[in-house]
């Protein structure tokens, strides 16, 4: 099959046009060739090998932002491109593995449809530790985040596919890549 643009998302366009419509917000139920599937936490985590024990106490509260500070200064609106900029332009050092970890989880754990939005604010305070980074559920926040959006692009679509939308977030367990 060719590579395509609008192919790129051709299996995670296949499951949204056959979701079927529940309450529940942390899961996700999808009907292909007559059978159920359940999509949850649990899926989430069998197919990206990402962790999904509880979130640490107080999470939250990771408070240093020492090194975006350094990095960013005060800027309040830092994007992936800043981040890709910054990281391209640095010489080898203990800082490049933070901004490398910024990068990916930017980019590959919460991405955003388009480069120029603000990471999440979570990314900014978390890089400072690398190893609450290496300790940190991603897969808890990655499933929920996935399954809110599979809900929102439902709603969005209304039935109907449209080219130019996108899929944003860790949907990488979702897709199904082509090969020639």
């Amino acid at each position: 099959m060719p590579d395509e643009e609008y192919l790129k998302l051709q299996g995670m366009w296949m499951l949204l046009m056959r979701t079927i419509y529940t309450q529940e917000d942390d899961v996700a139920w999808f009907a292909v060739n007559g059978l159920t599937i359940h999509y949850s936490m649990r899926e989430h985590a069998l197919i990206s090998g990402l962790d999904c024990h509880e979130y640490p106490k107080k999470y939250l509260k990771h408070e240093s932002t020492k090194f975006v500070g350094y990095y960013f200064g005060g800027n309040e609106k830092i994007t992936i491109k800043d981040v890709e900029q910054k990281l391209l332009a640095m010489k080898a050092c203990h800082d490049i593995l933070m901004m490398a970890v910024m990068f990916f989880l930017g980019r590959v754990i919460k991405g955003k449809p388009k480069d120029g939005g603000s990471l999440d604010p979570f990314i900014l305070r978390i890089v400072d530790n690398l190893d609450a980074c290496r300790r940190f559920p991603w897969d808890r926040l990655t499933s929920y985040d996935a399954i809110k959006k599979i809900k929102h692009m439902i709603e969005v679509m209304k039935g109907e596919v449209h080219e130019a939308r996108g899929f944003p977030g860790f949907i990488i367990p979702l897709e199904v890549k082509h090969i020639v």
